[in-house]
């Protein structure tokens, strides 16, 4: 199969990072998508200017990539910035088409910045016209709709995950490994919590897999609308 990560920036995938490790280990082929172009990435620094940021961003998610030997596509949105419209869903369809995506993992619904949301309904949109052969037929369209999970996106949100993914402990060792290749955005956090995103996961990991008497675990929701919704068995 192919699996995507659809996320708004180059870190997001920390979420579901396990869970692609854990089909990358069975044969299966990841792509990342992203939005934006991360320009807004460096709270503190006000020194450099945004494209040089982004092109820092850039290339940690190339670095990210070459970990699971998966494709990157950058769609360029400045950061902080994205909004539905009609180019944004063109160019979702057209990138969801290029990398052939089976499953699709994407944000939820509602989350704590509009950049995020924005990229869920835009994902949900072009997931199923992806199949549509009249649409935008220069890039031949998929035999079936990429099916949905959205990623866990912590409390308040109005997210119950129904769908857990285990991890053993050398896959989230790993997952923290490439995770902290994101080495600006580590900076950034432990600037504001004094500790890093991997450290935040690696917690998440263990309350997620408590809730299924696991060690450690990834949480996700299906995608409810038709010809999206997922099979359990499409989980590794």
């Amino acid at each position: 199969m192919k699996i995507a990560c659809i996320a708004a920036h180059q870190d997001d995938e920390m979420h579901c990072l396990g869970t692609l490790l854990k089909y990358r280990q069975r044969g299966d082929d990841i792509a990342f998508i992203c939005v934006s172009n991360g320009e807004l990435g460096a709270s503190w620094d006000n020194a450099s200017k945004p494209h040089e940021i982004a092109a820092l961003r850039q290339k940690e998610m190339d670095d990210v990539a070459a970990a699971l030997g998966a494709d990157y596509i950058c769609l360029d949105r400045p950061d902080g910035f994205i909004f539905d419209s009609p180019d944004l869903r063109r160019e979702m369809i057209d990138a969801i088409r290029r990398v052939r995506a089976d499953v699709i993992f994407t944000h939820w619904t509602s989350d704590y910045i509009p950049d995020h949301s924005v990229v869920a309904s835009v994902v949900e949109y072009a997931a199923l016209y992806a199949q549509i052969d009249s649409v935008l037929p220069a890039i031949p369209a998929l035999s079936a709709a990429p099916a949905i999970f959205y990623m866990n996106p912590g409390d308040g949100y109005g997210f119950e995950p129904s769908h857990f993914v285990e991890l053993d402990d050398d896959t989230l060792t790993e997952k923290l490994r490439v995770l902290r290749l994101h080495a600006s955005q580590m900076a950034v956090m432990r600037e504001l919590r004094g500790y890093d995103y991997a450290d935040i996961m690696e917690q998440d990991a263990r309350r997620q897999g408590a809730r299924v008497m696991r060690n450690f675990a990834e949480s996700f929701r299906p995608c409810l609308l038709e010809r999206r919704t997922p099979l359990s068995n499409l989980l590794p």
